[in-house]
């Protein structure tokens, strides 16, 4: 009987510290987060205030394409994006992945620029 008291404490010491109870507060507590939506990023059009991007990537690269971006759709239009956003976001060029729409003078920019 003893040599058997071993193995079973090890395999319920094992199947207990390794079960998930599936709380919010312990999947906290191994490191593991709900998925986070991406967060919306709006830029005023001839602000000059960059700071949806900066607070994200303190880049220079990153601002320099997103300024551009906004600045010049009429040239990344022409530029097709193979990363397979099309399939995932439709986007159909360059453009797309970094100006998410534009309503009035408020852009509002897509994170995949980010990289």
């Amino acid at each position: 009987m003893k040599k058997y008291i071993f193995p079973v404490l090890t395999a319920f010491t094992l199947v207990t510290g390794c079960s998930s109870s599936g709380d919010e507060s312990s999947q906290e507590e191994h490191g593991e987060h709900p998925e986070q939506s991406a967060p919306v990023l709006t830029y005023e059009i001839g602000s000059d205030d960059w700071s949806a991007i900066t607070t994200y990537s303190d880049s220079p690269k990153v601002l320099e394409a997103y300024q551009f971006a906004v600045e010049h759709p009429e040239v990344l239009d022409y530029m097709p994006c193979y990363c397979g956003c099309y399939e995932e976001d439709g986007h159909t060029s360059n453009t797309n992945c970094f100006v998410d729409h534009v309503e009035g003078n408020t852009a509002t920019l897509d994170t995949m620029g980010f990289g």
